[in-house]
């Protein structure tokens, strides 16, 4: 489990996966939370990520996490990685906070708390991401945590996207810069 100011991520579990799959109130009931009616904009996901996690537990920690916000016990969004670091130390990040959640700095928290995550890792030497070819939430999220443009590519659909990476040299450059601005106590 991740913890931030505001939120949990929770690795989703085969077993979250399957109360899940029996309803998302036999979920929220086991969790002890409410489920934000838009918390995952493509829930057909959900088969798909419960299919790869059955085929490959190591993948958990490195793969589907449940957003749930602290202070009001609910489930506002899912994000994670979209697998283990590879042979390189890469990771992908990916992420997303129900619509009524956004603007609040929510998806801020959640991209910094993964990518601390993955550099909580030495074995991680980079972090990317990818968003649509456009100026977007996501790409301010990813600029404000410190991801810089790594170029245009296309997705297996041939859909241009954009890459975002953060190695770990700049991670732990931008941690100094930062301990440094913070005022004395």
């Amino acid at each position: 489990m991740i913890l931030t100011k505001h939120l949990q991520l929770l690795p989703c579990t085969l077993q979250h996966f399957e109360l899940f799959l029996q309803g998302s109130d036999v979920l929220a009931h086991h969790l002890g939370i409410t489920i934000s009616e838009n918390w995952i904009e493509y829930p057909e996901v959900i088969l798909v990520t419960y299919d790869k996690l059955r085929n490959d537990p190591t993948l958990l920690g490195w793969f589907f996490y449940m957003v749930i916000h602290q202070e009001k016990r609910e489930l506002i969004g899912a994000g994670g990685f979209k697998g283990k670091p590879d042979a390189n130390g890469l990771v992908e990040i990916a992420y997303e906070i129900s619509p009524e959640y956004r603007e609040q700095g929510l998806g801020t928290e959640m991209a910094q708390a993964l990518i601390n995550f993955a550099f909580g890792h030495s074995y991680v030497k980079s972090v990317i991401a990818h968003t649509e070819e456009e100026y977007n939430a996501s790409v301010k999220i990813l600029q404000k945590i410190g991801m810089s443009f790594a170029g245009a590519m296309k997705n297996k659909e041939n859909e241009e996207l954009w890459e975002w990476k953060i190695t770990r040299e700049q991670y732990e450059k931008d941690l100094i810069i930062h301990a440094e601005q913070r005022p004395e106590l």
